[in-house]
This record gives C-alpha cells, structure tokens and sequence, in this order.
C-alpha cells in the first residue's frame, strides 16, 4: 500500500500572501514583507491597502522614493486620491522636504475638507491661510507638475499628456502647465500644436527659458533652418539661473548635437543627484558616446533600462552603425538608374535601425525624386497600404532578409524582384510566396560556382513542403 505523503502546496492565495505579509511586518522584516506583498499586487493589482504597506516597507528599507512612487501612481490614475495626498504629505515632513509636505498636505486637506489637518499645517510650517481659491489651485499645480514630471521623466509620454488633460481648465491655462504640455507635444512629434503653443507663449514671454529651449529643438525638428539658427544664438547666450533651467537647456542642447555644452550643464546635475530621469540618462549616454567615452556611454545607457514603460528607442552606437550602413550600402541603391536597385534599397531603409533618425531633409530629398511604382511601396512600408503585388514582393525579400545564408547577397534579392514581376504577371499564388522564393535561391546558389546548396538544404532553410517547392521550381524553369 502506498503511503500518502503530507505534501503542502504553497497556492497562489492573495488571503496568505496577505497573512504573511503583516506577519512580516509585525516582526519587522521588511525585505521578506516587501515580497510578500509585491505577490499579493500581482494577483490583485488594485488592492490599494497592499499598496500602502509596500509603501511603508520601502520607507522602513530607506527607500522613500519607491513609496512616493506608489502613490503618484494612483494620483496619475486618478485613483486613492485622499488617502495618497495624505500619505505623500506625511512622507515629505518625514523627509524635510516641507514644501512637498505642506502642499500635498492641502491637496488632502481641501478634497478631504479636513480642517483640523489643514491647522496642524499651518502650526508646523508656520504659514497664514490667505483665501481659499489662491491655495487650493497652488495645490493642483503643484501636484499637477510633480505628476507629469514623474510620468515624463520616465519616458511614459502619453501617460503625462493624458493626466495634464484631465486636470481643471484654470490649470491647464497656467502657463507652466502650457509649457509642459507643448514640450508633451513636441516629444510626440505632434510638431504642429507645439508651435502653436510655444509661439504663444514666447509672445507672453520672450525670455520664457524653457519655451525658448524647446522652440529651438522644435524649429531643429522641423527643419527650419534659417529661424533655427536664430534661436541657437539666443540659447548660447543663456546663463542658467537655476537647476531645472540648466537641465532643460543641456537636454536640449544634447538633442541638438552640441554635446560639450550639454555635459557641462548636466554632469553637475547628475553628481548632485539632480533629475535622476529617463531624458538626463539618455542624453548623458549621447554626450558620452560622441564625446569618446563609449564605457560610460554604455554604462547610461544601461541605467536606462530600469525605465521599463519607457520608449528608449536605439542607443548612439545601434545609429551610427547604421548610418554608416546606410551610406555604404543603402544610398548607392536608392540613387541607381535600375528601378529593381531602388526598391532593395527601400527594403533596406525599412530595415535600419533607428531610420527615423536617418531620415534627414537630404534623404527625403532622394525618396520625393523616384518614380510611382517606387513611392507606392514606400507608402506601403510606412503606411501598411494593401497592395497585393507589392505585398508579394516584400514578402519575398523579408524572407530572403531572415535567413544568414541568404541576407548578404544583394544578386539574390535583385533576382527574386524580377522573379517576383514575372510570376505576378501570371496571377500566381499568394500564399504560395515561400515555395518560390526558395526555388528562387535555389537557382541562384546553384549558378554560383563558389557556392551551390543542395534541395535539402534550401527546403529546410526556408521551412517549406518538398512538393510545394518542387512546383514552384517548375513553374520559374518555365518562364
């Protein structure tokens, strides 16, 4: 007879990870309390008491920051708002932070009509109470700023546009929130209502820092050189007056490729442990590179990648590698006189890494200059058009791109064009792509001296049934 054994499974309950997590804290072991409960919130993602206890962990392991984190959290999801304006101010006094303490403090205290807290303010930071309507809407801008900045500075770009939309008209309408949503904007290449919104507030103010930053990087964007240039000029003469304007002007000035100057405004900030976010990290990385220190270029790079919700996009070395790809390989075929050259060449282009950088006022140049047949692909790579024949084609080339074996060799992808036309020119069958292209390489390797490969290997290579390839071997040899 077998014995049963008294095995106890270890469920997936939120109930016990829940027990053990408050047993945890009872004992004062915070690390094991922390894990505890980062299981409760994958399985109840919205248990807010959880949050709150996690909050309290991090504050006990000497990491205020992930507990703030936790609350803006909810505070940008619109969710918990009393009791995280309360929390964050009970944090801030904590830390001697009294500014965050105090106005997060009347953020809780007015949506909460708390009175007594709103005293025990008044007691602590010694302040007067001057009207209502003038505190209440300091409060929201200040909020509103420390949300967005948190949002944004973690790259999470519509997040941060979505939560400055939400807030009341009188908010949106001061211009430091203006301000942050045109930047919003330019981030998002959504080029036209920036301008709109930073022409109008460099009209209220010409010596707007961040306004003037960020037009300029804007007028760079757009590629209107000659206003560009002007605006250069005035941001050289700019002398920093604080520690966020010397942050938006070395931001930007990465952007705009000067790179000295933008590393003797944020290297400062940065061993200050001023503006620990994803935009400092990414443009130290791209002061570094082009500066000659590919270590630490690597080394910010990497810090980056704690930004998980972020976009980080390619780094320095990815663009350049692919820049100087794009010059040795992909332009001769984009200037060719052969219309087959041209769409390889734009086969190639879709493929580069970091293209949208590439993408100059030159290169648009040669692209607006190709015939039809040529920008409709085009429009098919960046617009996902549905165009069958073109569809076919590419299908073929994406294959030919996906194998080691085949990518380098530009003869191949040249034949499977004219392959292509003529098999298209015969209605034939879509979904038989694979088979033909494989019979494509076959013949190609097979006319090669220095390289043949055997049916087998190509059937293989390529993933396709013997008979389907046999066919469509046949039906090249008959053209």
């Amino acid at each position: 007879m077998t014995q049963k054994r008294n095995i106890i499974q270890f469920s997936d309950d939120v109930a016990l990870y829940e027990r053990l997590a408050k047993q945890k804290i009872q004992q004062q072991d915070y690390v094991k309390a922390q894990r505890y409960l980062e299981k409760v919130l994958a399985l109840s993602p919205d248990c807010f008491e959880a949050k709150q206890q996690l909050a309290t962990c991090f504050i006990k392991l000497n990491d205020p920051r992930r507990a703030e984190a936790i609350y803006y959290e909810e505070i940008s999801k619109g969710n918990e708002l009393e009791a995280s304006y309360y929390e964050l101010s009970q944090l801030n006094i904590d830390l001697n932070e009294p500014n965050k303490g105090y106005l997060f403090g009347l953020s809780y205290a007015f949506l909460a009509d708390d009175e007594a807290y709103r005293e025990e303010l008044e007691d602590m930071f010694e302040v007067a109470f001057n009207g209502e309507h003038p505190l209440e809407e300091e409060s929201q801008l200040f909020v509103a700023q420390v949300i967005f900045q948190y949002l944004f500075g973690q790259g999470r770009l519509l997040e941060a546009r979505e939560y400055l939309l939400r807030q009341d008209e009188a908010i949106q309408d001061n211009r430091i929130i203006r301000n942050l949503l045109a930047m919003c904007y330019l981030y998002l290449n959504e080029n036209k209502i920036a301008q709109e919104m930073f022409e109008r507030l460099l009209k209220e103010d010409p010596s707007d820092v961040h306004a003037l930053c960020h037009y300029t990087l804007l007028l760079y964007n757009m590629n209107q050189q000659t206003r560009f240039q002007n605006y250069v000029k005035i941001l050289n003469k700019i002398r920093p007056m604080n520690d966020e304007e010397s942050f938006k002007l070395g931001i930007v000035l990465s952007y705009l490729k000067q790179y000295p100057a933008s590393q003797q405004l944020l290297v400062p900030l940065h061993r200050k442990g001023k503006f620990q976010t994803f935009q400092l990290f990414h443009a130290l990385s791209f002061n570094y590179y082009y500066l000659g220190n590919i270590e630490l270029s690597h080394h910010f790079w990497q810090v980056l990648t704690q930004f998980s919700k972020a976009n980080r996009g390619f780094p320095p070395w990815v663009i350049e590698e692919s820049a100087h790809y794009f010059t040795q390989h992909v332009e001769p075929l984009l200037l060719s006189d052969d219309q087959h050259e041209r769409l390889y060449g734009l086969f190639l282009l879709n493929q580069l890494n970091g293209k949208e950088i590439l993408m100059t006022k030159e290169v648009w140049t040669i692209l607006e200059s190709m015939g039809d047949y040529e920008k409709l692909y085009l429009s098919y790579l960046i617009q996902n058009l549905q165009l069958k024949k073109l569809h076919f084609i590419h299908q073929g080339m994406e294959a030919l791109y996906r194998l080691p074996e085949t990518q380098p060799y530009a003869a191949l992808f040249l034949s499977w064009i004219s392959y292509a036309e003529s098999l298209l020119a015969e209605q034939v069958d879509h979904e038989q792509v694979e088979a033909y292209v494989a019979a494509v390489a076959y013949l190609f390797f097979n006319q090669k001296e220095d390289h043949d490969m055997t049916r087998p290997q190509i059937i293989e290579h390529f993933d396709v049934a013997t008979d389907a390839f046999e066919q469509a071997l046949q039906h090249l040899l008959s053209i």
